[in-house]
């Protein structure tokens, strides 16, 4: 199953199909956001500090995948470029 995720060179079709699916599902989700009712005191700068607890446990499947498509993996780590996104 894995191995239908991996990177390809997209075609024009593909391209406009993602950005078409990509805005939609932006439309929708901020949609839903703007039925949210919050009170005012939820946006308090005190945040404080979290409480430990058992990590995030990572899908093997989606774990494989992602280090499949990674242009650098090491030690089960993704290597990246601090803000080459930009």
């Amino acid at each position: 199953m894995v191995n239908n995720f991996k990177w390809h060179q997209l075609e024009k079709e593909e391209k406009e199909e993602i950005k078409k699916n990509a805005k939609n599902l932006l439309d929708e989700f901020s949609s839903k956001l703007e039925k949210i009712k919050v009170k005012d005191h939820h946006f308090s700068r005190d945040f404080g500090t979290r409480e430990e607890g058992e990590p995030w446990k990572t899908d093997r499947e989606f774990q494989d995948l992602m280090f499949l498509n990674a242009p650098f993996v090491e030690d089960n780590l993704l290597i990246a470029e601090k803000g080459s996104w930009k």
